[in-house]
């Protein structure tokens, strides 16, 4: 487990992890700078700047809401975060609106389909009996006489 002194924000260790973290994210290295970050984070899950450093290296929007929720959690008046958060939030609506939208477009067209089938069949039926009636009078005709 993680001592008292380690996991103070200003502690040595905490320190070398977001330097690290920082050094790799210059390198380009951004797993190696989000895994530094990530344990910098787990330290003092109460700094505001190991969370920021976060959203640099993070791309689902998921983890990215979990990071947005901490920093505002930490500082309630971050208005940057504040709108990051709520555009994500926007998105995954919009995201499930149109997944809705199209579950009804979907069940619109499956309930036009057997629709269509059912009148289709019930013409099936109608012509075939009209087609067995014509047979029958056209053979009285012929027979008839």
């Amino acid at each position: 487990m993680v001592n008292q002194e380690a996991a103070r924000p200003g502690s040595e260790r905490f320190d070398e992890l977001f330097q690290a973290g920082r050094s790799a994210f210059a390198m380009g290295n951004l797993q190696q700078a989000h895994d530094f970050w990530k344990e910098a984070a787990r330290l003092s899950p109460f700094n505001e700047q190991v969370w920021l450093a976060l959203l640099d290296v993070i791309d689902s929007d998921e983890d990215r809401r979990v990071c947005l929720q901490n920093i505002l959690q930490i500082n309630p008046l971050n208005v940057q975060a504040r709108r990051m958060l709520n555009q994500i939030v926007a998105r995954k609506e919009s995201a499930e609106q149109l997944h809705a939208d199209k579950k009804t477009v979907v069940k619109k067209d499956k309930s036009r389909r057997r629709g269509v089938f059912a009148r289709a069949f019930f013409l099936g039926i109608v012509i075939g009996l009209s087609g067995i009636v014509f047979g029958i009078v056209l053979s009285i005709l012929i027979y008839a006489r």
